[in-house]
């Protein structure tokens, strides 16, 4: 009884990738990091005022310091969508989200 194995104990490593892709919001993780190394720089001084908290099926969510902040990004998001979509192959951000609590 104690020393049969159950299947449930092994996990497939298909069953991981997918569930890891999942958690990135269906985001790759190459992705990610080109995003994470391209934010600050096209934000600019915004930056100080928001943090990039994450990607949600192609939405940026970010957590402005703010409400000026807040609305300054409202106001430059389909610039900035533009702008951070020219350094992928295929443009795959939507729109920005700003984000109150996480």
């Amino acid at each position: 009884m104690f020393l049969t194995k159950r299947s449930s104990n092994w996990t497939k490593a298909s069953d991981v990738c997918s569930n890891s892709w999942k958690f990135l919001g269906g985001t790759a993780p190459d992705r990610l990091a080109v995003l994470d190394a391209v934010w600050n720089k096209e934000i600019g001084r915004l930056g100080a005022h928001c943090s990039l908290l994450g990607v949600d099926k192609g939405f940026i969510l970010v957590k402005p310091t703010s409400s000026a902040a807040a609305s300054e990004l409202a106001l430059r998001s389909s610039v900035l969508v533009k702008s951070l979509n020219k350094y992928f192959k295929r443009p795959w951000i939507k729109a920005i989200k700003t984000a109150t609590s996480i």
